[in-house]
């Protein structure tokens, strides 16, 4: 099953599916946007736009895009103060969580509050290899995408973590291009935007809500084997989301959304089958990379012996899990054709890597480690080494 084979068909389904749906709030829209033009239905903040009902946040979202800009339009400070306008950039003012008024007059902009000019010091967007922006500070709009997933924003930390890590960000796509090819290309057909936050309450994430973006919650001492992993990890859900945009209502024989836990007794996470369905394609794509990287070390010493040592510890770590995902969907008869064409391509790639797991897991331990591997955690846990010989991938 060669599972990105239509993935350009799927792809113009969602990016169609976008378009009715803005037709359908605003008759105007193509007067305004390119119809023709896909990336412009690729920003991330149209697809939070039309997951909630107010009409006032359009305008900001789309004044990058539009054949002609208004003269005014009306756009939102975050509570630093900073405007964030999708392909034009930031502007940080003194003015927090307000409502602002921005002027185009010729090539200048100018913002007013309370018909008073307002200052602001503008900042470029910032551009991340292969063209993906790294988001440098939060748009009220995401806000919601957090607390959507549970979290307060005064639980997590934005500003100023892209200037540490987007040198590992950019090394990381390089991982993923080398090891995992056909991944890669993939992503760089969606993956348009990546928000890089610190959190102790909020795992990373992509969301629907959120399309073609991902949040990643990086540490300070993460490099490019963290992003690697989590590139790998979210940028598959974004695939899935686009590969089951339509057929995620053939996967299953109860609806899509139904929570695992009215499923099996005792289960006490609240994922829908789906989004558990997608944790085992996310598996597909991340144990290939980390799996490719345990073969191309010995070959032209591409990764240290601490990075080495952390990748065994991932490789493991995904692994526990997706076995585990395996046994769960097996217990349950829930999966119409569709879903069983899928679950079987999922088994055949794990048993393709077990004798591999099998060989590792025994020499390293997992304790201690949260929902997320934490590669600190498992230095400490687990002496600096490698095993013995050259593991053969299958």
């Amino acid at each position: 099953m060669n599972y990105y084979a239509d993935f350009d068909n799927c792809l113009g389904k969602v990016i169609d599916s976008l378009k009715k749906l803005l037709y359908k709030r605003h008759a105007d829209i193509f007067e305004r946007l390119d119809f023709y033009d896909d990336g412009i239905y690729q920003e991330p903040l149209l697809y939070t736009y039309i997951n909630q009902q107010d009409p006032k946040w359009l305008d900001c979202i789309i004044y990058g895009y539009e054949k002609e800009k208004k003269e005014k339009i009306e756009v939102f400070s975050n509570s630093r103060g900073i405007i964030y306008i999708p392909r034009i950039g930031y502007f940080r003012t003194t003015a927090c969580d307000r409502a602002i008024i921005l002027e185009t007059k010729g090539n200048e902009i100018q913002l007013m509050l309370d018909g008073k000019r307002l200052n602001y010091q503008y900042e470029p967007v910032l551009y991340a290899a292969h063209g993906i922006e790294i988001v440098k500070y939060q748009h009220p709009l995401l806000e919601n995408v957090f607390t959507g997933q549970g979290t307060a924003q005064s639980d997590v930390i934005i500003e100023d973590v892209y200037k540490a890590h987007t040198g590992s960000f950019n090394k990381g796509l390089a991982i993923i291009e080398a090891c995992n090819p056909a991944h890669f290309q993939v992503l760089l057909r969606v993956l348009k935007k990546v928000m890089l936050f610190t959190s102790e309450r909020q795992n990373s994430f992509a969301v629907m809500t959120a399309h073609n973006m991902i949040f990643l919650n990086v540490n300070d001492w993460d490099d490019e084997i963290f992003f690697a992993d989590h590139i790998s990890h979210e940028g598959a859900h974004v695939n899935f989301f686009t590969l089951t945009y339509e057929s995620k209502y053939e996967l299953f024989k109860c609806h899509f959304n139904t929570p695992l836990e009215n499923l099996l007794s005792g289960y006490g996470r609240h994922h829908s089958v789906y989004l558990c369905f997608h944790g085992l394609f996310t598996f597909v794509e991340i144990t290939k990379c980390l799996g490719q990287c345990l073969e191309k070390h010995p070959e032209n010493g591409a990764f240290s012996a601490r990075q080495i040592h952390d990748i065994n510890g991932r490789f493991i770590f995904h692994m526990q899990r997706y076995k585990t995902a395996i046994g769960l969907f097996e217990s349950l008869d829930i999966l119409k054709q569709d879903g069983l064409e899928w679950f079987s391509l999922f088994k055949e790639h794990y048993h393709r890597l077990e004798e591999k797991y099998n060989k590792l897991a025994p020499l390293y331990s997992l304790k201690g480690q949260p929902y997320d591997f934490n590669s600190k955690i498992f230095a400490e846990m687990n002496a600096l080494h490698l095993p013995p010989g050259n593991m053969q991938s299958p």
